[in-house]
């Protein structure tokens, strides 16, 4: 009952405030208690720039820095939540595993962020601004502690209804018009620009599974999302590595890294 009343009394302040700074204050003490995580982040994800960073608590230092250096970069284009934002019409609110693609854990952008930052578990909701922009709040764990249990991320998914439209409507009023990013590439035209040596570049295809591929879509995964067989998959991977000069899914991921050949 206790529990309750003071979800109701947070759910109640946030609702009342009026600044991006106070629903951070409100928000960081509540979760970090009643959720027991480690890192509450706000992000405005944009179809066409990078993403804004509404507010970041992150005490962990080892964590912040790697966020800062390679996220907002990179990092985010590979986000399962990221994509979610820019798929979903409505409020969609999820724990990583339920939307993470198949091979998502095993991948080499897990191994490099969550490896990093030892993150071990993600509560995310987003929250469609308009056709190219959404909102996105995000709770999160480190290693030495388990996955958020179901009640939790019932939990959490219940509260996003209040916090996710308070946030939207937050980040408008404090910035409703961010200036876009000069030169900002996405995940399909980075691999379509990728060349090596004289050979030729990636077609639209190719490219297409180059980026499924780097999140973690398994052949079978990627054949029944574009509509195609998983051989046909295959075949366009052994042409595809074979005009990169690799071999391997981490060389791949390497290239995108780096944007640069293995020779040059």
């Amino acid at each position: 009952m206790e529990d309750t009343i003071a979800e109701y009394d947070f759910l109640g302040r946030i609702a009342a405030l009026d600044t991006l700074a106070a629903f951070q204050q409100a928000t960081v003490a509540y979760c970090s208690h009643v959720f027991d995580t480690q890192s509450v982040l706000a992000i405005r994800y944009h179809r066409d720039r990078q993403p804004d960073v509404l507010f970041r608590w992150l005490p962990d230092a080892a964590l912040q820095a790697t966020f800062d250096r390679y996220y907002a970069r990179l990092g985010f284009m590979l986000d399962p939540f990221y994509r979610l934002a820019l798929d979903s019409p409505g409020l969609a609110a999820h724990q990583l595993r339920e939307i993470a693609p198949d091979r998502f854990e095993t991948s080499d952008y897990f191994a490099s962020y969550f490896g990093t930052t030892q993150l071990v578990d993600e509560l995310g909701a987003t929250l469609r601004v308009d056709a190219d922009t959404a909102v996105h709040l995000s709770l999160s764990r480190e290693a030495g502690q388990s996955r958020f249990p179901a009640r939790l991320a019932r939990r959490f998914k219940l509260m996003a209804r209040v916090l996710l439209p308070k946030l939207r409507a937050l980040s408008l009023r404090a910035d409703p018009e961010p200036a876009a990013a000069p030169g900002f590439v996405d995940l399909n035209h980075r691999f379509r620009t990728l060349r090596i040596d004289d050979a030729p570049a990636l077609s639209d295809r190719q490219a297409e599974i180059a980026a499924l591929i780097v999140q973690g879509h398994s052949s079978r995964a990627i054949g029944l999302k574009l509509g195609i067989s998983d051989q046909t998959v295959k075949v366009h991977r052994r042409n595809m590595f074979k005009k990169l000069q690799i071999s391997s899914q981490s060389q791949l991921f390497g290239l995108l890294i780096s944007g640069v050949s293995p020779g040059s």
